[in-house]
């Protein structure tokens, strides 16, 4: 190829890479005032009434870590039952959560723990404390919205994230929310003296039934060195759930 024929080349390669179209890097915008994304969020949640799936669990505590598997089936407002496979030491054991009841049947030695969704119970068992609503809200991915406790302290948008900073006398809530989903990306809670007391994360954003779900969620407690990971597999939402449970014949039972 002579001279003239490379800068020919040359100048036809600039002119198609000039004319072709471009793809441009659209910033997004984040314009909705704060009570706007925090109803967005509530719409969304509404929308969820059952979630049903399968994955992997991992419980974290000074005394031990402890993983497995799992199918989760749950209504809301207020029914859960997991079925462990794995985990803390059992081969194979129910976990039958309502506001009312808390219930641990090991198939193993065919025993059932039974007590108040207080957190007290879970905490004897499995070293984690906690509560029902807490325990729902992890399985269906979900962060507890008060937007009438406490003040609204900061509003600003953090890598295409709503962040929303509330303030009362207990100390500060912090929410991170994603403005295509309305998902509660990562939410803290802070004492007075501006110390985490619970940090959790969602991410591996999916479409359940068309409503964007996390697929992977953690919450840490930083003080008591605890932590849960819940790691879906397979999410379906709005789909028949049976979240009761019946004891086999001669069960033992022990009321905590």
């Amino acid at each position: 190829m002579t001279g003239r024929q490379w800068t020919v080349l040359v100048v036809l390669t600039f002119i198609a890479l000039s004319c072709a179209p471009q793809r441009q890097l659209i910033k997004k915008v984040r314009t909705l005032p704060p009570e706007e994304v925090i109803n967005r969020v509530l719409e969304r949640n509404a929308l969820i009434r059952t979630v049903r799936g399968n994955g992997e669990i991992t419980v974290e505590t000074r005394e031990a870590s402890n993983s497995g598997s799992f199918d989760v089936y749950l209504k809301k407002p207020d029914s859960l039952r997991v079925e462990f496979r794995g985990p803390f030491g059992i081969h194979f054991g129910t976990l039958a959560l309502s506001s009312e009841q808390f219930l641990f049947y090991n198939r193993r030695n065919n025993t059932a723990i039974i007590g108040k969704p207080d957190g007290t119970t879970l905490q004897s068992l499995f070293h984690l404390k906690m509560r029902f609503d807490e325990i729902l809200n992890a399985f269906a991915g979900e962060f507890p919205l008060h937007q009438n406790n406490g003040s609204l302290a900061r509003f600003y948008v953090d890598q295409d994230l709503y962040v929303l900073e509330y303030r009362d006398g207990d100390g500060m809530r912090e929410y991170r929310i994603d403005g295509d989903n309305f998902l509660v990306m990562s939410y803290r809670l802070l004492d007075v003296q501006g110390n985490s007391t619970l940090t959790a994360f969602a991410s591996r954003t999916t479409d359940a039934s068309d409503i964007p779900m996390s697929s992977l969620l953690r919450i840490i407690f930083p003080k008591e060195r605890r932590s849960i990971t819940i790691a879906y597999d397979d999410l379906q939402v709005n789909e028949p759930v049976a979240c009761s449970f019946i004891l086999p014949s001669q069960v033992e039972i022990i009321n905590q």
